[in-house]
């Protein structure tokens, strides 16, 4: 399984949110990650998941990367638009 990294696009593979796109906001251990997507899980409450319940896409989300890195502010806005850009349009789960 690749490295999770901050800012890499992955997809639930279980659960009730399977098949959604989410963008890695943080790294707990070598198990579970804190995920957002700025719809269902908003950056107030990001959902920590284990690893081998996602998979981790080839994309990369790196302005969101970059602006973690930096502790710059970051939106919901910020992160539907970054996966919208990379093909991943979680609005159309409505």
């Amino acid at each position: 399984m690749n490295e999770p990294v901050i800012g890499v696009v992955c997809t639930s593979r279980a659960g009730h949110d399977k098949g959604r796109a989410f963008v890695i906001i943080g790294v707990c251990d070598d198990n579970h990650v804190l995920l957002c997507d700025g719809e269902t899980r908003k950056l107030e409450r990001p959902k920590k998941k284990k690893l081998m319940h996602l998979h981790i896409e080839p994309q990369t989300a790196d302005e969101i990367a970059k602006r973690v890195a930096e502790g710059a502010t970051l939106l919901d806005a910020d992160v539907r638009k970054a996966l919208n850009r990379l093909g991943y349009n979680v609005d159309s789960d409505k």
